[in-house]
């Protein structure tokens, strides 16, 4: 029994979920029954680039089908609307009847759902992109992790910086403390100290 990848947000469409492996972008491999991995999935070379090109190939392919087939049913639907919504200007089919009117209408909600099936169907696609260029993108994610490494840096120098300030502080503070306990005048000043 082989477990098979399932696509970003479990696409009808049996899309592999791409995922990031050393450094490139590629599949999840595929576990057997006794829990090992394929060669394939584990060496690197040029097998693997070969594989993981066409894998990426292929889930080009799927989501150019998905955006086909919706876009297509998109248009057929609005076009079966306009057909039934059409009037016709012969003598006989000035008037309408109830009957026909129902129909008509029941006919029109139906395509009306086709269209919004459709619709949903393109936005749960732009979310299953957007999640794969969020989870795939090693570029951006490096810059982000530099981003919050230099964001971290400044925030450490600033609070070095702050102690070092409180501490020069509680220094001058006890100096003055120990000349108005003490009275001495011979003690040396706090910038001699340093």
């Amino acid at each position: 029994m082989t477990s098979r990848p399932m696509g970003i947000g479990g696409s009808a469409a049996g899309v592999p979920a791409p995922i990031i492996a050393s450094g490139t972008i590629g599949t999840a491999p595929v576990i057997t029954a006794g829990g090992a991995v394929p060669t394939a999935a584990v060496g690197g070379g040029a097998g693997v680039k070969s594989a993981s090109l066409s894998a990426l190939q292929e889930i080009e392919e799927a989501y150019n089908k998905r955006l086909d087939n919706d876009v297509a049913q998109l248009m057929e639907s609005f076009g079966d609307i306009v057909k039934v919504a059409s009037i016709a200007y012969n003598e006989s089919s000035i008037s309408k009847d109830k009957y026909k009117l129902a129909q008509e209408s029941y006919q029109i909600q139906g395509r009306a759902t086709n269209i919004v099936s459709s619709a949903e169907s393109l936005l749960a696609m732009v979310t299953e992109l957007k999640q794969t260029l969020l989870l795939n993108d090693a570029n951006t994610l490096a810059q982000l992790s530099t981003q919050r490494q230099q964001e971290l840096s400044t925030q450490k120098t600033a609070v070095k910086q702050r102690v070092l300030g409180l501490k020069e502080e509680v220094d001058r503070t006890i100096w003055e403390l120990e000349q108005v306990c003490f009275g001495t005048s011979l003690a040396p000043t706090p910038s001699s100290q340093s």
